[in-house]
């Protein structure tokens, strides 16, 4: 790589992660393509997150650290503002989120440049995740992500979006309905640029570990027992709406919706 070569900013957001928060960062200063800069926004944590970060701080020029002394009530929107807050005070052209329980692999910056060069229209790209339990146990995850004309994609994580700069910032309020707070930053961003920009790329690389939640209620059959899962589902197709009323009313007939507003009305009285 040039010195011409374009400057990536990597976000961080971070919440009580102590115990991954060095090695997200740590991930992300020791890339291959070394034209970047790490912002790592600490949503006031309680625990020693910010200690440990400071002290790779003094050992690298940069790293920026951003501490939020009022943590608001809603978790969703915490991580808009952090990410949105963020994104104010880099300088990269190019965007790449990362979770604070995550890290890349050594190689996954230089591959996300090169596919922004070499797709000159492209404002968004995702990788592949490796989804990691522990120390042990690694499972790498097959490429079953799609864009749908009518409904949301099938994305990957977090961890896996990026983004060039001028994009995310020209469209990243758009998405920020405060009542749809079940609705994480990546399922708003996801859903509206592939319904909106029609943008949906994806490297075929696994280029991202991703600790898995084991307590999380989108495993397999368990979510359908839980109802924030629904409400969230519900939300989603709220989101729609307000995206493309059009997309939304060619899912109004259809089981999926039914069965959603059904459990809704029955739980939340909406």
């Amino acid at each position: 790589m040039s010195n011409i070569d374009p400057v990536v900013s990597i976000l961080i957001n971070n919440y009580n992660k102590e115990k991954f928060c060095e090695k997200a960062v740590k991930s992300a200063i020791n890339q291959d393509y070394k034209s970047i800069e790490v912002v790592f926004f600490d949503d006031g944590s309680s625990d020693s997150s910010l200690k440990k970060i400071m002290k790779i701080k003094k050992k690298h020029n940069n790293i920026k650290v951003f501490k939020n002394k009022k943590r608001g009530e809603i978790f969703s929107q915490n991580q808009f503002n952090a990410i949105r807050n963020s994104l104010k005070i880099c300088k990269g052209k190019i965007i790449c989120i990362l979770d604070s329980d995550d890290f890349f692999k050594k190689n996954k910056i230089r591959k996300v440049v090169n596919f922004f060069l070499k797709n000159k229209k492209s404002e968004i790209v995702f990788d592949l995740p490796v989804l990691f339990k522990n120390n042990f146990e690694q499972e790498r995850v097959e490429n079953n992500y799609f864009k749908r004309k009518n409904k949301w994609p099938k994305f990957p994580p977090t961890s896996c979006l990026s983004f060039r700069k001028k994009s995310l910032q020209k469209y990243i309020n758009k998405i920020n309905y405060k009542d749809l707070n079940e609705l994480w930053f990546d399922f708003r961003i996801s859903t509206f640029f592939a319904l909106k920009r029609n943008q949906f790329n994806l490297i075929n690389d696994n280029l991202t570990f991703y600790r898995q939640n084991l307590d999380n209620y989108d495993k397999k059959y368990i979510k359908f027992f839980n109802r924030e899962w629904w409400k969230r589902r519900y939300q989603a197709f709220l989101f729609l709406k307000k995206l493309n009323n059009k997309k939304f009313n060619k899912n109004i007939f259809t089981i999926d919706y039914l069965i959603t507003l059904t459990i809704n009305k029955i739980f939340f009285i909406i």
